[in-house]
């Protein structure tokens, strides 16, 4: 089956809210002028020239366009042709968008057909604006000095924000170029007609293939937030002042944290991304850390949390650290930890001399 990734493009419709738990943002990036009701969708410093969609809409005047990032990348790129808030992602069928000729039938598994980047940037235009465009760069290219239209009339226009509004004939012409940096940069990118249902087009979306399965988070990150999720209000509060009092070294408010039974030495504490034993370790809190151990034997860090190769415990990822821990605390680590391995020596010599 050709690629298309449904999860990818039902994030367009997606509020505020769903998109940040999915470490996605929206950010508007102007209104396009259809004048044609032929959408071109291509790098337009490499080929403004490129054809329009086979498919026309219908609508003539001004449509908003924005992008999904993630980090300052792009992720989506969606022009609406009909205002979101009215339309439900169950309800939308989507189609590739294709140049005349074109044909789905023609692909394998995972190809798709996408406009061509080399200059690190994507767009939206009517068909109407490749003569705008190639009347500014021939006007510009004649002035003395003339390096390229990227130099000379859109870096200042991109700016910070990797995108632009463009007219190429000046504000207040009937034509405009709507550009953004294209996801991973240089490379190819699909893009598909969002469709009502009676087929009418409500959207068209360039899918720059960041992310998969309409989620930029990473598997640890989903794992993260599943476990944020699991917390009751209680102990999530519990665990944030715990955290809160190892890294401050408060020791007269650790214990009855610990007595409370809400929070553990030994649990990752969401906002910290570590337990309260590496946050005393990591803020130098030799106090705090003698009380987080108490007569225990030093319990093993978490999993997630090692670092392969380098601090698997405790007492490893306090050596571990760049700047020396108190010899106090490490001495503290050391007895703890060498408590935690009687028990399992004893245990190794019952199995050895009386095997089950």
């Amino acid at each position: 089956m050709a690629y298309l990734d449904l999860d990818n493009l039902r994030t367009i419709c997606l509020d505020d809210e769903a998109l940040r738990t999915r470490r996605l943002q929206r950010q508007p990036c102007g209104v396009l002028h259809i004048t044609s009701g032929r959408i071109v969708a291509c790098d337009p410093l490499v080929q403004p020239e490129r054809g329009p969609f086979a498919r026309r809409v219908s609508g003539r005047g001004a449509f908003p366009a924005e992008v999904l990032q993630h980090e300052g990348r792009h992720a989506l790129a969606v022009l609406w042709l009909r205002e979101r808030g009215g339309l439900q992602a169950a309800d939308l069928h989507w189609e590739p968008a294709l140049l005349e000729g074109q044909s789905q039938d023609e692909l394998g598994d995972d190809e798709f057909y996408g406009y061509p980047v080399d200059a690190g940037v994507g767009c939206f235009m009517d068909a109407d604006c490749a003569a705008a465009v190639a009347q500014r760069e021939a006007r510009e290219s004649a002035n003395p000095g003339y390096v390229s239209y990227y130099d000379d009339v859109l870096d200042a226009e991109l700016g910070v924000k990797d995108m632009a509004d463009h007219y190429p004939l000046g504000e207040g012409s009937a034509n405009n170029v709507l550009i953004f940096s294209s996801g991973w940069g240089d490379g190819s990118y699909p893009s598909f007609w969002a469709l009502d249902a009676s087929g009418e087009p409500v959207a068209l979306a360039t899918d720059f293939m960041t992310i998969a399965g309409g989620d930029a988070r990473s598997e640890d990150e989903k794992r993260d937030d599943a476990y944020a999720a699991s917390l009751s209000p209680e102990r999530l509060a519990a665990l944030e002042a715990l955290g809160a009092a190892a890294v401050h070294g408060d020791v007269a408010a650790i214990q009855p944290l610990l007595d409370a039974g809400l929070a553990g030495a030994n649990d990752i504490i969401p906002s910290l991304g570590e337990t309260a034993l590496m946050s005393a370790i990591r803020m130098n809190r030799t106090e705090a850390l003698g009380v987080l151990l108490g007569a225990a034997p030093c319990p093993a860090m978490p999993a997630q949390l090692r670092i392969e190769g380098e601090a698997e415990s405790y007492l490893a990822y306090a050596r571990w650290l760049k700047k020396p821990r108190a010899p106090e605390l490490v001495a503290l680590l050391e007895k703890s930890e060498a408590a935690a391995a009687e028990p399992a020596k004893g245990q190794s010599l019952w199995k050895r001399f009386f095997p089950s």
